[in-house]
């Protein structure tokens, strides 16, 4: 699964990487990015241009009764998401990409865990395949997101069974048009190359929402 992210730049890095609409200039220095919590989120727009919105991490779909009842997904798996009843909807309206600088996993070493950074190798961000969904009701809208998984790749494999869809830039646009054949989409969410990260232990400390400062994502003296 990924459960915890980080993601450090400006508007203006969102802009140049993902070909945004221009916006005001913003800092955005998050090191521990956890479930339940509002996140960047980059989706078309009516116009078919490329917008940034935000999404509470924690799918909701938009038939749901209560927002706040049942459960709320932080991930979906890519095996069969185009058929899931939570994801099925989003996954034809609402392929959305999550940008993040980094993402944490646990792996598991006898009775306790080490706390892992997986960054980039190449470029600053990650591009994660996520969809988003709007819920309407009485008491207002709610927009809510989910991270797509998939099998590891060879530097994830040693650390945990799953890993996030990392999508290149080519696959960016045809990724989030909702024109595009189900069946091509379903293609595009397999693991990346090993090539385009690296992972290494850091501090325990990531484990508690409460912490969030540049320390967490430095590599753990060993």
């Amino acid at each position: 699964m990924c459960g915890r992210y980080s993601l450090s730049c400006t508007t203006k890095d969102l802009e140049s990487i993902f070909d945004l609409i221009p916006m005001g200039y913003r800092e955005e220095r998050r090191y521990n990015i956890a479930p339940g919590q509002w996140v960047i989120v980059i989706r078309p727009d009516r116009e078919w241009k490329r917008v940034l919105g935000a999404a509470r991490w924690g799918l909701v779909p938009s038939w749901a009764k209560d927002p706040e009842g049942g459960p709320k997904p932080i991930n979906a798996r890519a095996e069969g998401i185009a058929d899931k009843p939570t994801f099925r909807g989003a996954f034809r309206h609402g392929r959305c990409l999550i940008p993040a600088t980094g993402f944490f996993e646990w792996m598991k070493r006898g009775k306790a865990k080490q706390a892992f950074y997986i960054h980039p190798t190449t470029g600053k961000l990650f591009a994660f395949a996520g969809l988003y969904s709007q819920w309407a009701g009485a008491d207002g809208e709610l927009e809510t997101c989910t991270i797509i998984t998939t099998a590891p790749n060879a530097v994830m494999e040693p650390i945990h069974d799953r890993m996030p869809v990392i999508l290149p830039p080519e696959s960016w646009a045809l990724w989030m048009d909702p024109n595009t054949p189900t069946a091509t989409a379903i293609e595009l969410l397999r693991p990346c190359p090993p090539a385009w990260m690296e992972a290494y232990a850091v501090s325990s400390r990531v484990g508690n929402v409460q912490n969030d400062d540049p320390e967490l994502i430095a590599p753990l003296a060993m």
